[in-house]
């Protein structure tokens, strides 16, 4: 191989056919990285590997995975293919391999990648008959346990914790706008509570802190969240957010509250000396997103 030129920067390949190319350095490189074309298992782990990190995290007996993928390997391709601040999304989430390795990432370079997973409760039909969920049992108890430490691990990030959070949530069934409207399909107070309080806050729902005869759904990082609703249309027709209950929120909460309501009888200038925020159900329930 020949180089010429003041910096390096040609390169004019080998043998007879030697063509001037163009030579870049690493420090060049967007992404920092020049991905080679095979991969060794020195550089990205192997399944056996793999398979002992997932028994490494948990000591108690788990489901049969096969083809279990390296944390390195999934750390390399979000690398290679993602910037520090990208949102990672993994249609299969297994044995929430990539979750752990955006967790990793984060650590070692400070970056602020998120994580999307999504995993069946049941893989095979012997799961399902001993409703042995390994959604619950293996892909979100891994990312719990990665978060909070692994004391028998090998690696001193994963024994100390990596950090970060994550929510877990079941999807249930679709929340028909239609149905709402005419009545015939109402959710039930809780599944309504739960679609608006994420919709409007993009936080974690947590039934347990509601508080219904309150109307109260939750807390938010900015504000509090509060759901005037009935699954029965005769209550519904009836509901709305008046003076008094206006003022009972207002006792209750002394920080900005976001009120979902069929209607409301006070003027927005009222309600903003109360610090509330009013959202016509349903059709806000669509439109307003959480704040950034």
């Amino acid at each position: 191989m020949k180089l010429r030129g003041k910096d390096n920067r040609i390169w004019w390949g080998d043998g007879k056919n030697q063509v001037p190319a163009i030579k870049r350095f690493l420090s060049e490189v967007k992404r920092g990285l020049v991905p080679e074309t095979i991969w060794t298992y020195k550089e990205v782990g192997h399944t056996q590997a793999a398979k002992k990190t997932v028994l490494e995290i948990f000591s108690e007996d788990l489901p049969d995975f096969r083809g279990i993928k390296p944390v390195e390997l999934l750390k390399r391709i979000i690398t290679l293919s993602t910037g520090s601040e990208a949102i990672i999304l993994d249609s299969f989430g297994g044995t929430g391999t990539t979750a752990h390795a955006v967790l990793a990432l984060n650590k070692e370079d400070g970056g602020n990648r998120r994580f999307i997973l999504c995993q069946m409760p049941y893989e095979t039909k012997e799961q399902e008959k001993s409703k042995e969920n390994i959604c619950e049992k293996v892909t979100a108890e891994r990312v719990r346990r990665v978060i909070a430490g692994v004391p028998a691990a090998k690696d001193e990030n994963l024994r100390d914790g990596l950090g970060g959070t994550f929510s877990y949530f079941r999807l249930g069934r679709e929340l028909q706008k239609q149905g709402i409207l005419d009545g015939k399909e109402l959710p039930t107070y809780e599944a309504l509570a739960g679609y608006v309080f994420f919709t409007a806050t993009g936080d974690e729902f947590q039934p347990a802190k509601m508080k219904r005869s309150l109307y109260f759904i939750g807390t938010s990082r900015d504000r509090d969240v509060f759901l005037i609703y009935e699954d029965d249309m005769e209550k519904l027709k009836n509901l709305a957010l008046h003076l008094e209950l206006a003022r009972e929120i207002s006792k209750r909460s002394t920080r900005p509250k976001l009120v979902f309501a069929p209607t409301k009888y006070l003027d927005q200038d009222y309600l903003d000396r109360l610090r509330i925020e009013f959202c016509q159900l349903p059709f806000e329930i669509y439109q307003h997103g959480p704040r950034k």
